[in-house]
């Protein structure tokens, strides 16, 4: 059996979830600058942003939430029971509520992280994937 994926498709969603991404994550770090997430952190555990930071930062955020996806819903849109943007945000929430909480929730427990932080962070989390897959959903079911 052949594998047969669709490299223009793949790369225009790459394309697009990656502009998305750089845009959430612009906004993003302005609300950080705003909120008081790393109140009470110790200075020497908080890592400056720089452009350094941000790109590592994207090109994983790119791999996971854009690229990856992407592939899998390639593979599999043909037999999923939903399509389309519905299809993106429901797995999308599912990635988030069997993936990031369980971890999170998980962590906070385990170590001393403020809510604040673990809030703000999770909620970006959602906001990237929701919107990421959302426009995956969207392009291949055009």
């Amino acid at each position: 059996m052949a594998v047969i994926f669709s490299f223009k498709l793949l790369m225009f969603c790459s394309i697009c979830g990656g502009v998305y991404l750089v845009i959430v994550d612009l906004i993003w770090s302005r609300f950080e600058s705003l909120i008081p997430t790393f109140r009470n952190f110790p200075k020497e555990l908080v890592e400056p942003k720089n452009f350094g930071w941000f790109t590592s930062s994207l090109i994983i955020e790119f791999i996971f939430f854009v690229l990856m996806p992407a592939v899998v819903y390639d593979r599999f849109y043909t037999v999923m029971p939903f399509s389309g943007i519905r299809g993106g945000v429901a797995i999308a929430l599912f990635l988030f509520m069997f993936g990031m909480v369980p971890l999170a929730i998980l962590l906070m427990f385990r170590i001393r992280i403020p809510a604040v932080y673990m809030l703000y962070k999770m909620l970006g989390m959602m906001i990237r994937v929701v919107g990421a897959l959302a426009i995956i959903g969207y392009l291949y079911s055009l």
